[in-house]
């Protein structure tokens, strides 16, 4: 497997990305936290979708990029000669999955499920096994050396995938029990709790009692309808009885029918006549009523012309009062406005009387002299003039209040008279009502008698036998009561009937439920016998079990049997290239203590330098990751290393980056991501990762 390139939008602290990835050792640099595991984070998104992340997905999309904007990672990579093509996005606001799969640019699996799926069955493996395969982390190969034989036993066989072997053998031993269980369930099912017996042998007698029951049933059942058949013969018979006197009744009443009809026209020419003669005498009354009311409203009908005329005058006296008080109003008017002139030459005399003859004119500024008594001659003269017109327009209103005087009594005397003329007036309207009524009612009375005229007429002729009505009635009433106690016989014989039929019904009731009974019995037989062919099936399946369990203990024990030689002999054949074959050999002993060959003499590793047991670790893991791959049955050229140079010193660290070039053979593509910079100048292609001023993580290749 050979990673070509990969593009990342929007995913973690990557705003747009793309990466093409060179041959060789390849480092992948930059501080903490900007992004480097990042990028292997989004293979493996690409690949196995949220399986492969480690935050859930509304975590992965960049924090800063817009709801609109699509969280995409593309990668490309080349696996048993084909160019492989996988995308994978999140879309829209519900950050809804997307992915789709190309090989060597033909689509072969569109949706996210269905590329996860692809992507699996191409390598024949899940996302933990892929990236145990190809992914290391210092934390690994220092466990390597820091645990006891046991823990360093359980860690390889964890990486390897033997923990799930030891899973499926426990659920194979969970399903014996369970089968165990189920047989031991069915054996205690198949027997009666109080007896022991086989329930299938009780159930079959209980249905041999039931079939006996059943049969003295159905002969008692028999006998009912024998005798329901008995009284539905008399019910017939009762039925016709009723039917022949019922005939002979309806027969009766048509004719009493008809005769009451006769009677009731007789009945009703005699009230019409009754209403007629009543009528005449009703008009006859109210016409002496009428005669009487017409001379009263004849006296009455010069009351209502004097009061027309009284209304009248009245009016003129109400018109002449207002206008008199008008006039008074305008005369009082005058009498201010002469009020005010008396008032302004009364002043203005008192004025120049307080000034004196010798007084300077207030207009021209002359001393006042002969001019003194002129001015007070003509205000003297303009008083007296005032106070004559004041007396003349008092004596007018004296005058006018004199005629208001009499305008008001003349007003007062109209309304006494027009009062009296009301009530007489409204006695003459009730007078007027009450006759137009009584022509109306009269006018109605005499149209009643004509339309009852009119009926008796086209009732011509009527006749109406009293003595055959009443025979009629009798005979009636006599054939009601035979009919009635017919009726009551064939009553009595539709309950007895109906209480058989009833008796017969609860009978029935009692050999269907013999019948149920047996019914659910011989189900309860085949349930029986059902349970027991699960039985036997399901011991069928324990001895598979038991055999199944047997199988896989072997193969686990002849599979971790193969496990320490493959592992040291793919680790030895790396130790050879990585220590310029100073040393050719190395295993994992019995109990998984690391042993390396010195001279054809194994020795602990705890004998030999700490840069030599650093390459021993890294042996072992990427021995681990060529087992996974080579099981896989896939072609897996590259490895991820992150973090595992640690505390070394410069020395180790370069030691370590050459023995990784010189595995370039093994592995086409060995990516080293650290922190370190001083590592940078060790290798040949470097990968930049940074952190730009807008928050987003960059790439620059070097």
């Amino acid at each position: 497997m050979i990673l070509k390139s990969i593009k990342m939008q929007n995913f973690r602290k990557f705003k747009s990305v793309e990466i093409d990835f060179p041959d060789g050792v390849v480092g992948i640099f930059g501080l903490n936290g900007v992004g480097k595991s990042t990028i292997f984070e989004a293979f493996a998104w690409a690949l196995y979708g949220h399986t492969a992340a480690r935050t859930s997905s509304d975590k992965i999309k960049r924090d800063k990029a817009l709801p609109t904007d699509r969280c995409r990672v593309e990668v490309e990579f080349v696996f048993n000669q084909n160019n492989i093509r996988v995308i994978r996005e999140m879309i829209g606001k519900n950050l809804s999955p997307s992915a789709m799969a190309f090989v060597n640019n033909r689509l072969v699996a569109n949706g996210a499920e269905a590329t996860t799926r692809f992507v699996q069955n191409l390598f024949g493996m899940d996302a933990k096994t892929f990236f145990t395969s190809i992914f290391a982390k210092q934390k690994e190969l220092n466990a390597l050396s820091a645990m006891n034989a046991s823990e360093r036993k359980q860690l390889i066989m964890r990486m390897l995938g033997i923990d799930a072997l030891d899973k499926a053998i426990r659920n194979i031993r969970s399903d014996i029990r369970k089968s165990q269980e189920i047989i031991q369930h069915y054996q205690i099912s198949l027997k009666d709790e109080k007896t022991g017996r086989d329930k299938e042998e009780i159930f079959k007698e209980e249905i041999e009692r039931d079939k006996e029951k059943l049969n003295s049933v159905e002969k008692r059942i028999d006998e009912k309808k024998k005798l329901l058949d008995v009284l539905n013969i008399d019910l017939k018979n009762l039925e016709e009885e009723k039917n022949r006197i019922q005939n002979v009744y309806e027969d009766i009443q048509r004719r009493l029918e008809e005769e009451r009809k006769k009677k009731e026209l007789f009945d009703k020419k005699r009230r019409l006549e009754d209403e007629i003669e009543k009528l005449r005498k009703s008009v006859e009354e109210r016409k002496k009523s009428l005669e009487e009311k017409e001379r009263e409203l004849r006296e009455l009908q010069r009351v209502k012309e004097d009061y027309d005329d009284v209304e009248k005058k009245l009016e003129e006296a109400k018109n002449s009062i207002s206008s008199i008080l008008g006039e008074i109003e305008r005369e009082k008017a005058k009498i201010d406005g002469f009020e005010r002139e008396k008032r302004k030459a009364e002043n203005k005399k008192s004025r120049i009387e307080s000034l004196g003859p010798s007084a300077l004119c207030p207009t021209c500024e002359r001393p006042l002299g002969e001019q003194y008594v002129k001015l007070i001659e003509k205000f003297n003269s303009e008083i007296k003039e005032s106070e004559e017109e004041i007396r003349k327009i008092k004596e007018n209103i004296k005058m006018l209040e004199e005629k208001l005087e009499k305008s008001r009594n003349l007003e007062e005397a109209l309304i006494k008279k027009r009062k009296y003329l009301l009530d007489a007036k409204m006695k003459w309207e009730r007078i007027s009502t009450f006759i137009q009524s009584v022509n109306r009612e009269i006018d109605r009375e005499e149209k009643d008698i004509e339309t009852r005229k009119r009926e008796i007429s086209l009732m011509g002729e009527v006749k109406f036998d009293g003595s055959l009505f009443k025979s009629l009635e009798e005979r009636a009433r006599q054939e009601y009561e035979r009919y009635k106690e017919s009726m009551e016989r064939l009553r009595k014989k539709q309950i007895e009937f109906d209480r058989v039929k009833e008796e017969i019904k609860e009978i029935e009731g009692e050999a269907n439920l013999l019948r149920q009974h047996i019914q659910e019995l011989n189900q309860r037989i085949e349930d029986l016998r059902e349970m027991r062919k699960r039985m036997l099936e399901e011991q069928d399946k324990l001895s598979k079990l038991n055999v199944l369990e047997k199988i896989m203990g072997d193969f686990r024990i002849d599979l971790i049997s193969r496990i320490r030689p493959t592992l040291s002999a793919y680790a030895s054949s790396l130790l050879e290239i990585l220590t310029d074959g100073k040393y050719s050999e190395m295993e994992l002993n019995e109990n998984y203590d690391i042993m390396i060959y010195d001279g054809g003499t194994p020795y602990e590793i705890g004998r030999f330098s700490g840069g030599e047991e650093d390459l021993a670790n890294l042996c072992i893991r990427l021995s681990i990751s060529q087992m996974l791959a080579d099981r896989a049955g896939g072609e897996f050229n590259m490895i991820i290393l992150d973090e595992i140079f640690g505390s070394q010193d410069v020395n180790r660290r370069r030691n370590i980056l050459n023995a990784l070039n010189s595995l370039s053979n093994r592995f086409r593509q060995i990516f080293v991501i650290t922190h370190i910079e001083e590592v940078k100048q060790m290798v040949n292609n470097a990968i930049m990762v940074y952190e730009a001023e807008d928050g987003a993580s960059k790439v620059k290749i070097e």
